[in-house]
């Protein structure tokens, strides 16, 4: 991947319990990092940046993962934004509605920090090349 798209880019991480150590392996990257802790603050953080790629935690004080992605999905400009779900465990018929909703992948915790370093880089790489399809 260009080190260079990586350091253009824009990461929503929303949650709680990984968020830390999600935003030092994106910073790693060069990305830009915003955290949110429950979905009300990714909403109020979605209205004012435009995220290439969204982290969020399955659990959220005010909701969850799925119900996150279904929002995302209802906007114009979030509708095709990649998301990875963190969740330590995910029944089958959650991932399930998940991969429904438009979830981009999910990461088992507790996660290998390459995997999700790797999976970050995709979701940048395909959010550049959709929106680089878009404007040509």
């Amino acid at each position: 991947m260009d080190d260079t798209r990586a350091r253009q880019s824009i990461v929503l991480i929303v949650g709680e319990d990984s968020g830390a150590r999600c935003q030092s392996l994106v910073e790693s990257l060069g990305a830009t990092c915003y955290r949110a802790f429950s979905m009300a603050e990714a909403t109020a953080s979605l209205a004012h940046h435009a995220p290439d790629v969204v982290v969020a935690d399955y659990d959220l004080p005010d909701g969850n993962g799925i119900e996150l992605i279904t929002s995302l999905r209802q906007t114009k400009e979030h509708r095709s934004t990649p998301v990875i779900l963190l969740t330590g465990e995910i029944h089958p018929a959650q991932l399930e509605r998940a991969v429904m909703a438009g979830l981009y992948a999910f990461l088992a915790k507790p996660f290998n920090s390459q995997e999700f370093v790797k999976l970050v880089n995709a979701a940048i790489s395909e959010s550049a090349d959709r929106v680089r399809g878009s404007n040509g």
